[in-house]
């Protein structure tokens, strides 16, 4: 198949042109010893049918001739003495066991030259089947026998030639296996093996395993392994630390009992001192005061108490009315802001 498949394709080169070469010479002689093979093979076989036909005559008439024979000693009209001359046991009248070729030819020549002797020292000869008889098919028989030992030979032999043939054919066999494979071995699975049964090659599956199927050449999609970070030593060493704060955290109070201790806190830290007016406030020019204020404190009271029109200032009391306690405006706002952050951040931690 590989040298029919190359010679079609002439656009490619799968096998070599020196293994071509060298499978054309040696499949021309494995050709011929298979052939005178299985020609002496056959022979065998025909033959072996008439031999078998002539092997059951033979038998038959040589274990006939022996029963003969024990029925005349026991009516006395033989010998015991004279079975010995046939190599058979004067007390025993069984029929020897002839199931191989070799048996019947043994015991075929024994009951032959046994009545021979016998009639020489004037016996009277056996009839029914007569010692001529016997031999007869007993000659026959061993022509039959002496041919298909000759064939069986002569098939030995050339199955022996084959057998050694097959080692350089199996070697080659091998070399060109893995050029044809190697030559397809960019397409994918499926065309890749259709290709190679192209040229001969053949595959078999295992058990249990899937049959390929066009479906196999088509692109499959990409998996992305995601891989998890491992954690790094200051992660690990922090940990600890993360779970007891969550512990901290779960023990707190609710959000409203913590809000009220915080403005009892606060309360509590605000002192409180009695000033004029806003609208003093607001008339008393900054540059008069007699120390100075600092400028995110002065930009809180600019921004809350400058002078204002009306509305502005009504505008003002509306949004932050929390601000105003009976008329009287802490003056240490920025005091109070600062700790009331520091407890808001301190809660939030």
């Amino acid at each position: 198949m590989a040298l029919e498949e190359s010679e079609k394709q002439h656009m490619q080169l799968v096998v070599s042109y020196q293994t071509q070469h060298e499978v054309k010479t040696l499949l021309q002689k494995f050709e011929q010893a298979m052939g005178l093979y299985k020609q002496t093979f056959d022979n065998q076989v025909s033959s072996n049918k008439d031999f078998q036909q002539v092997f059951r005559n033979a038998r038959l008439y040589v274990s006939h001739f022996i029963q003969v024979l024990n029925l005349s000693v026991q009516r006395n009209e033989i010998k015991r003495e004279h079975k010995k001359l046939y190599h058979l046991d004067p007390d025993d009248f069984s029929v020897p066991e002839m199931v191989t070729a070799e048996a019947v030819l043994e015991w075929g020549k024994n009951i032959i030259e046994g009545e021979a002797q016998r009639m020489k020292t004037g016996g009277v000869p056996l009839y029914n089947p007569a010692i001529a008889k016997v031999q007869v098919h007993y000659d026959i028989f061993k022509e039959f026998r002496d041919n298909q030992v000759f064939l069986q030979q002569n098939t030995a032999r050339y199955a022996e030639h084959v057998n050694k043939l097959r080692q350089p054919v199996d070697e080659l066999l091998v070399e060109v296996w893995n050029q044809i494979e190697g030559f397809f071995n960019q397409l994918p699975p499926f065309k890749r093996m259709e290709s190679c049964k192209q040229f001969g090659v053949i595959y078999y599956y295992r058990k249990g395993e899937t049959e390929l199927t066009p479906a196999d050449d088509l692109p499959k999609p990409v998996e992305v392994e995601v891989v998890a970070e491992q954690p790094t030593e200051e992660v690990i060493a922090l940990a600890p630390i993360v779970e007891q704060l969550a512990e901290e955290v779960e023990a707190f109070e609710p959000m409203a009992v913590m809000e009220e201790s915080i403005t009892e806190s606060i309360e509590q830290m605000i002192e409180v001192e009695t000033v004029s007016t806003v609208e003093e406030i607001a008339v008393e020019p900054l540059a008069e005061k007699s120390t100075p204020v600092p400028l995110n404190e002065m930009f809180v009271e600019e921004t809350l108490f400058a002078v204002q029109p009306e509305e502005s200032a009504t505008e003002i009391r509306d949004e932050i009315p929390e601000m105003k306690l009976d008329s009287i405006i802490p003056k240490k706002r920025k005091k109070r802001a600062a700790k009331q952050d520091a407890l808001l951040s301190l809660f939030f931690q």
